[in-house]
């Protein structure tokens, strides 16, 4: 009887979760849709999960004077992605690992110190000379990724899940003579696999999704991601759009404005989307671990 019940607990949980799912899965349904119907019948029946009088003058329209300079803004975000995330994951497990093992004299006064950082910040003026005036990261490709090499939480949360690897092996290690390089690279990243997939997923939607520092460090349209170049065409979008036509080479232009909006949100999610599937087991139990050891 009880195990009746718990299976029909089982049933109802799981069709709970699966409506949320499709609840959450709908307005990137319409988002797709709406990429791919009329401006005019979008504007005038509204979204629906199929598309309005089915379209790619959208997509035509984007890529039409902006094909080259949007590849290339995806071949950016996805160097700095890669870039960002690989040293990010370093930097972060290193500094996880000085506090989190035993033997390393001033770990409590770094982990003050990165804790310190989550409460206290300089603000956004002094950052910006710091970064322009003596870093020189403006106009740089190191500029859209290095300012973001340390995230304390994620710091933490690896930290957490080093501490749940035995101390013993660390011990074993160092008696057979392995120092703390050796021991960092051969014995605790190996181990902390599922830790170092979950920090590596939020690195990853962080540099990928990020337009702040192309704001604030970038004015080399070659630097561009493709989120700031959708921001940027948006904006250019919504400026044509004002004046309901505009006239570009001696021809009058409508731009679409609704169906650009879906279809750069397309555009940006899609990759991520696409990888996100395959690595949600990973960042599951890297969550969990890592929220509670420590």
């Amino acid at each position: 009887m009880a195990n009746q019940e718990n299976k029909t607990l089982i049933i109802f949980f799981y069709a709970c979760i699966s409506l949320f799912a499709l609840i959450c899965l709908i307005p990137f349904v319409m988002a797709v849709s709406g990429s791919f119907s009329t401006e005019s019948r979008l504007a005038a029946e509204g979204y629906s999960f199929l598309p309005r009088g089915f379209s790619l003058d959208t997509y035509a329209f984007m890529f039409g004077s902006k094909a080259e300079q949007i590849l290339q803004a995806y071949l950016t975000s996805a160097v700095v992605t890669v870039l960002g995330t690989a040293s990010a994951v370093l930097v972060t497990t290193a500094y996880a690992y000085v506090i989190s093992v035993k033997g390393f004299r001033y770990r409590n006064f770094f982990a003050f110190m990165a804790y310190f950082t989550m409460l206290f910040s300089g603000g956004t003026l002094p950052w910006y000379i710091l970064a322009t005036k003596y870093y020189h990261l403006d106009n740089t490709l190191a500029g859209l990724f290095v300012p973001y090499l340390l995230n304390v939480f994620l710091m933490y949360l690896q930290a957490n899940y080093f501490k749940s690897i035995p101390h013993e092996i660390i011990e074993s290690a160092q008696i057979d003579g392995a120092g703390h390089i050796h021991i960092f690279f051969r014995i605790m990243l190996p181990l902390g696999q599922v830790g170092l997939v979950t920090i590596s997923l939020f690195y990853a939607l962080q540099f990928w999704n990020d337009f702040y520092l192309p704001l604030l460090l970038v004015s080399e349209e070659r630097l561009y991601t493709i989120q700031y170049m959708m921001y940027n065409m948006m904006a250019n979008i919504q400026y044509l759009a004002s004046g309901n036509s505009a006239q570009i080479g001696g021809a009058i232009v409508a731009p679409p404005l609704e169906t650009a909006k879906m279809a750069m949100t397309c555009l940006t999610v899609l990759p991520i989307a696409i990888l996100y599937p395959f690595l949600q087991r990973y960042f599951v139990r890297g969550i969990i671990v890592g929220s509670v050891k420590g």
